[in-house]
């Protein structure tokens, strides 16, 4: 067997068992998730489980690193934010990764999601923002302030993102990378504009 084939083997699996993993948290909480309820769903055994993970929560670790890697990724590529049209695309680019890769975001946004992984999801963004604004409007001096900021704007996108996941992703990444722009860009004025 060639390592292309079983490279494609194993994301097949690796798939199957996220994907049963959000099945799964839709109906539970982790610790209440066997490795071998997990691994049936899959239609896997236990060994191949073993295969790749140590247990449960050392998959719910590999996803939230995918997620993480992902969102620091599309951070690097738009960072710093030029213009409106930029924060628009940047924040399309990210909700279309959530859409495209729907099982993953179930996993770290839906119904029983890692309080812990999103706090921590949201500093690390936070921090970055905070730095790069720093530097862009040369508020040498005023960090608190930004840091201020950036816990508004952040926790306030991420709390919108989770209502979308949750809410099944009714409308399409660029209609809520629209309104997410807006609401960080007009505030509360945003309630103002008539729908487009």
């Amino acid at each position: 067997m060639n390592a292309k084939t079983e490279d494609r083997r194993i994301r097949k699996t690796k798939q199957a068992l996220k994907s049963s993993l959000a099945v799964l948290l839709e109906q539970k909480d982790i610790r209440d998730i066997s490795v071998q309820e997990l691994a049936s769903l899959a239609d896997l055994n236990r060994t191949t489980f073993y295969l790749h993970y140590k247990d449960i929560y050392d998959l719910q670790q590999q996803i939230e690193n995918e997620a993480a890697g992902k969102i620091n990724e599309i951070l690097m590529e738009y960072m710093p934010l030029k213009g409106h049209e930029q924060i628009y695309r940047m924040l399309a680019k990210f909700l279309t990764c959530i859409k495209e890769d729907a099982d993953l975001h179930h996993i770290i946004l839906g119904k029983n999601k890692n309080q812990v992984f999103l706090r921590e999801i949201c500093r690390s963004v936070e921090t970055h923002c905070v730095k790069v604004w720093t530097e862009a409007f040369q508020t040498e001096g005023e960090e608190e302030r930004l840091d201020y900021f950036g816990g508004f704007i952040i926790q306030g996108f991420m709390a919108v993102v989770v209502r979308w996941v949750e809410s099944g992703m009714r409308e399409s990444p660029e209609q809520m990378a629209r309104m997410m722009g807006d609401m960080g860009l007009y505030g509360v004025r945003f309630l103002e504009q008539k729908e487009q």
